[in-house]
């Protein structure tokens, strides 16, 4: 039931989103070829502007569909941040819309009529947006409640109330809540619940009388994995009661990303540790990756050769150094630089850490590294799609058995392609610094991924992120 509830929701809000984008386009149209602004060539059949709604339609779809509008999964945003959202999803829309347009050549479109088009729809979908969340909250308030029973113990009991009590679809109410064991667990449930102000009781001796007597219309088992025998011993009697039965399974414990779920030939399997890059998604990210490196080597490229041509009259060998290192899935590949230090500089010593004033370093490598200039060679791996401009910093595989062993989730960081630059190191967390604040910083940045993460890590990098006190 609460499938169709939510598709319905994502259809009404869809609807609403393309509505409104043709209604911005059409007051471009009018507000430009109205007469208040003068037009040298005459007014344009609208037709001819018609028939980019379509593009127009699949672009801010793509756009949408990324940041997570459109996801039965998605974050719940508050509406401060969902217009936030809307806004930078416009943004990156309206460019790739004006991109097209160049390259669509059946007519010379009014750049003046896309500038009105670019600062109206954002609002115009915000403001729609904006009376579907109310219009749902009246409709939600003036809904008879659903009546609760909640089972469990413990962090699971707990949480499964938080969720209930904020759900967004439904007027709940938690009739009662069944603490399944008579411990000093028990004694932490109850204190919880009375906080709360629910009423709770011990498993009945006659459950099935108890959950009728109590009219409940949906049971939630928030059951950890100790007491799964409550399932065996008392699921059947409560489902002949219940018109709707929920298990939240306890897995928080296996997977620090967003579960999922898919159903194989009728049996739900529940995935872990699934990767929010996956799909259109990671199709939106490998192209700003390939447009945003094109683009930075095209602009950098007076400056490269010119490091270019310092690496190699100061220090004979190769321009750039190629270093094996693991990326997305764990798989390896060669990390451009430019060289630093002299060939062959860990003949002797094998892979070691680079520290502050590394003797092993050139006069220029010094410099490079100290500004990371040595990292624009990157640019190519990300035009090639081995890395991306923005995730977790690609490590070499020797130091990767190292801490995989002894640091925990720290593999998970490879559910994503390395990046240039990353959440971890515009906060301080590079060089030879803490591993442990380096994985957590990098897991967050992956749990909580969107593109407006990325521009916000892109944009800090350009800050403060090339001079770093760890950087050498």
């Amino acid at each position: 039931m609460r499938r169709q509830v939510e598709d319905t929701i994502l259809f009404i809000r869809f609807s609403i989103d393309m509505s409104m984008l043709c209604l911005a386009w059409i007051i471009a149209y009018f507000f430009r070829f109205s007469g208040a602004i003068p037009i040298p060539r005459g007014i344009p059949e609208f037709e001819l502007y018609a028939k980019l709604l379509p593009f127009i339609w699949i672009i801010w779809m793509i756009a949408f569909y990324t940041a997570g509008f459109y996801r039965r999964t998605g974050r719940h945003r508050s509406a401060f941040i969902e217009a936030l959202d809307i806004l930078q999803s416009c943004l990156f829309a309206t460019i790739l819309f004006i991109a097209f347009t160049y390259v669509y050549d059946e007519y010379r479109y009014s750049r003046g009529m896309l500038a009105i088009f670019a600062g109206v729809h954002p609002w115009l979908i915000i403001t729609g947006r904006s009376l579907v969340r109310k219009s749902l909250r009246r409709f939600r308030k003036q809904s008879p409640a659903r009546r609760i029973l909640v089972i469990g113990e413990g962090e699971n009991l707990y949480r499964a109330i938080d969720l209930i009590e904020k759900d967004d679809f439904y007027f709940n109410h938690i009739q009662a809540v069944i603490i399944i064991e008579p411990s000093e667990t028990q004694i932490q449930d109850k204190e919880f619940c009375t906080t709360k102000n629910l009423q709770s009781f011990p498993i009945p001796k006659d459950i099935a009388r108890f959950v009728s007597e109590q009219k409940i219309d949906s049971a939630v088992l928030a059951i950890p994995h100790k007491s799964y025998w409550f399932l065996d011993l008392y699921l059947e009697k409560i489902a002949d009661q219940v018109p709707e039965i929920k298990i939240i399974p306890d897995l928080l414990r296996f997977t620090r990303f967003a579960a999922d779920f898919e159903v194989m030939g009728g049996i739900p399997m529940i995935l872990i540790n699934e990767s929010p890059m996956v799909g259109i998604r990671s199709l939106v990210k490998r192209l700003i990756d390939f447009f945003g490196s094109l683009t930075a080597l095209l602009l950098l490229s007076p400056l490269m050769v010119m490091i270019s041509i310092l690496v190699k009259l100061t220090s004979p060998g190769p321009v750039f150094y190629r270093q094996e290192r693991m990326g997305l899935d764990g798989k390896t590949f060669e990390m451009l630089k430019f060289r630093s230090m002299p060939v062959n500089a860990e003949h002797s010593t094998g892979a070691v850490w680079a520290t502050p004033n590394d003797s092993r370093a050139t006069r220029v490598g010094k410099w490079l590294r100290k500004t990371s200039l040595d990292e624009l060679p990157q640019f190519i791996n990300v035009l090639t799609g081995e890395m991306s401009l923005v995730g977790p910093r690609p490590e070499r595989p020797v130091f990767v058995e190292q801490f995989r062993t002894h640091v925990p989730g720290y593999y998970l960081r490879h559910k994503t392609k390395a990046g240039i630059t990353g959440w971890a190191q515009v906060n301080g967390w590079r060089g030879n610094t803490s591993i442990e604040k380096r994985i957590e910083f990098d897991l967050y940045y992956i749990q909580n991924w969107s593109l407006r993460f990325d521009f916000k890590i892109l944009f800090l990098t350009i800050i403060k992120g090339f001079i770093n006190k760890n950087a050498y």
